[in-house]
């Protein structure tokens, strides 16, 4: 008998035990004080495979999930949960991989009820999707190997200090399909921490490092494959006391040290950060606060921002003196029940690259929040003015928002909308401006439900091109007792930063001129259905089309991603019928291979199980 026979055979069998067998029933009993439960399911089916970079594939596939957990003498003194799974996709399964997908999650907790509590995590998954985000439109699929580890330990003392410690570390081993490259993200970190109060007094304290080591797309950073090491070692301390007046005062220190090498270039950069405050309640409808911070490198901390995003940083800042230190106080009174009236004043002055720069800003607020015409309306305006040193000239700024929900009848609505102009960002010589605004709408028509939603933002940094993001997407949805359809549409363009995961939007206040910026741009279109026309039975499809543009360095690349997908289950008593079908579309002008295309179909029966 031939290999190829031999497992079509067993396969039918043990189709045919899956539909017809009995449940698997079991007692362990592993002494008096311990709780074992084990269940799962198992899977036997036909499936296929056709890539244009690989060879097509089809056959009779085995597969399944488990799921073991218990506790030793209690759940908090020790409880445990280990879940395997095994040629698992999308096609037949809720594991969301184009390819079959295979690896275990665990987790333990010791010790819960005692002064010494502790875990340990662990996930290792084999060929599995993940995604590559570009804002505001649709995830570009990867094919993935990724592992992660974290252990925990705390301490927790009678009249002394508690005390936490923890280590995490991931791997990601991902190529993105279209571009024929490997590329990997890799971290760990160690962190520590400690609380004590004493005479009224609340002390915390720690210590966090972390590293991470990236290898970006091509395609994302508009460069050769660039390798990037970055660490940062941050440390804090923090004391807090109540005060007269039911009030607050605090104290916080935090040191922060960031260390990157990429794109030849290496440079490390340390911020003192010193922040203290008191707020008070003189009466219940007034509250106040004052405060002031100092920061001893101003630059590094715009270079840890960035930094931070897990972004290529491809600048070396210069030795020259910078700082920052600012004073502000803020008072806040209630009028009647839901109107509020505020004000603000501070002064701010930095050091940045060898220019100085200061400003004195005086505002005031109101908000409001109350029934109106049947509904529930909240409104705010925020009003500044800005003074800047060295006639420079002023500047107003202002910030409004207002929301308002309300059922019409068979209506439900919800709307809200925010502006800003010329609000002060990190840097006080920028300033922001944007808006954004939502809606949603909801009526039923007799057995039918019909649902809609518009969104929308906009930002920049005021008088510097380039910097402007915008997003929008609106959608629909109509569904009955067995039936729904939905659709939607977004659109987003803006200037970003390449991290190992995809492209995030870029730091309020952070000039581009400083970092590795990149273009992009594009729309997205979706549709769905979603049926239940018979108990047990529930039908699935969807379908996402994207385009986009990037810029970046010196790549420039038109892309595209088309997702198809297709699933139907069928469950009767312990036994699931299930069927789907996936196709997956995506290319990059800039890689300068022809567009990736992945479809896969499976159909075939599982069981669930429970031994005990």
């Amino acid at each position: 008998m031939s290999i190829g026979r031999w497992f079509r055979t067993r396969g039918l069998a043990l189709a045919f035990s899956l539909c017809c067998g009995t449940a698997l029933r079991a007692q362990v009993q592993v002494g008096s004080e311990t709780q074992l439960n084990l269940d799962g399911s198992i899977s036997a089916g036909y499936a296929g495979s056709m890539a244009t970079d690989s060879p097509d594939s089809h056959g009779i596939v085995l597969g399944g999930t488990g799921n073991f957990n218990g506790s030793y003498h209690s759940p908090q003194f020790l409880s445990f949960n280990v879940s395997p799974f095994f040629n698992q996709s999308r096609d037949n399964s809720t594991y969301q991989s184009i390819t079959d997908a295979s690896g275990v999650t665990a987790s333990t907790n010791l010790f819960g009820g005692s002064q010494f509590p502790g875990y340990i995590s662990y996930s290792r998954v084999f060929n599995s999707e993940s995604n590559y985000t570009i804002p505001g439109l649709a995830n570009f699929a990867t094919n993935a190997d990724t592992q992660t580890l974290g252990v925990g330990w705390s301490a927790h003392f009678k009249n002394l200090p508690t005390f936490t410690f923890g280590y995490q570390q991931g791997d990601s081993d991902y190529s993105l399909y279209g571009t024929q490259q490997d590329s990997f993200n890799h971290f760990h970190s160690v962190f520590g921490t400690a609380t004590y109060t004493l005479d009224g007094f609340h002390l915390s304290g720690g210590i966090h490092y972390s590293n991470t080591n990236t290898l970006f797309p091509e395609i994302a950073t508009g460069e050769p494959a660039e390798k990037s090491d970055a660490d940062t070692t941050t440390y804090t301390f923090n004391l807090s006391r109540g005060v007269f007046l039911d009030g607050n005062s605090w104290v916080n220190f935090t040191r922060n040290t960031t260390g990157y090498d990429a794109l030849g270039l290496h440079d490390s950069q340390t911020a003192d950060i010193v922040t203290a405050g008191l707020a008070v309640k003189p009466t219940d409808k007034l509250n106040a606060q004052f405060s002031m911070d100092y920061n001893d490198n101003l630059a590094g901390s715009i270079f840890q921002t960035v930094a931070s995003t897990g972004a290529i940083v491809p600048l070396t800042l210069t030795s020259s003196p910078s700082h920052s230190w600012g004073l502000f106080g803020s008072a806040q009174y209630a009028v009647v029940t839901g109107l509020y009236v505020g004000g603000i004043i501070s002064h701010q002055d930095q050091l940045f690259v060898g220019t100085s720069y200061s400003s004195t800003q005086y505002g005031g607020s109101v908000n409001y929040g109350h029934s109106l015409l049947g509904g529930q309306f909240t409104a705010g305006i925020d009003i500044f003015h800005n003074t800047y040193a060295d006639n420079s000239g002023s500047m107003l700024g202002l910030l409004a928002n207002a929301s308002y929900v309300r059922r019409f009848g068979a209506w439900a609505l919800s709307g809200s909308f925010n502006y800003s102009q010329n609000v002060q960002s990190l840097l006080i010589s920028y300033t922001t401006s944007g808006y954004g605004y939502s809606a949603s709408a909801n009526r039923r028509f007799g057995r039918l439900s019909w649902t809609g939603a518009a969104s929308g933002s906009k930002t920049l940094l005021s008088g510097m091109e380039g910097t402007t993001s915008f997003t929008q997407g609106y959608s629909t949805g109509l569904s009955g007792r067995w039936l729904g359809v939905g659709g939607g549409y977004s659109k987003s363009s803006g200037t970003g930063l390449a991290t190992a995961t995809g492209i995030t939007t870029l730091p309020p206040g952070v000039p581009p001129t400083l970092v590795a910026a990149i273009l992009y741009g594009g729309t997205t279109y979706s549709a769905s259905l979603g049926s239940t026309p018979r108990r047990g039975l529930t039908i699935n499809g969807s379908y996402v089309s994207s385009r986009s543009n990037t810029i970046g360095g010196s790549l420039a690349s038109n892309n595209k991603t088309e997702q198809a997908y297709a699933y139907l289950n069928y469950g009767f008593r312990k036994v699931y019928f299930t069927a789907g079908y996936s196709r997956l579309l995506q290319g990059f002008s800039a890689s300068g291979f022809a567009p990736t295309t992945v479809s896969t179909y499976y159909f075939g029966v599982s069981r669930w199980f429970k031994v005990f």
